[in-house]
């Protein structure tokens, strides 16, 4: 993972492990849709703003899991392509 669990409690604010599953869980899809949208795999040495996306998506998926706004999620994902649009690999998507 480009971000560890320890990074997402830290950003969340959290400081119980009851949770770390629940975390690892969100963190793995995040990074997979980073993944997805770029179109690579990344790895350990991932730009800080592929980081940054990964763990935007997985704090809100923790902090928005009873809750269906809308809008909160249409800003989150903006903000996530935002992020990954430079680091896409053109070749790959098509």
């Amino acid at each position: 993972m480009i971000v560890s669990v320890d990074e997402l409690k830290a950003h969340l604010r959290v400081q119980d492990s009851e949770e770390d599953s629940l975390m690892e869980s969100l963190l793995l899809q995040a990074q997979a849709a980073a993944n997805d949208y770029c179109r690579t795999a990344y790895d350990a040495e991932a730009p800080e703003p592929v980081r940054l996306a990964v763990l935007l998506m997985a704090s809100h998926f923790y902090e928005n899991r009873d809750n269906s706004d809308k809008a909160a999620f249409v800003t989150m994902q903006m903000a996530f392509h935002a992020l990954l649009y430079p680091h896409r690999t053109i070749e790959d998507m098509f």
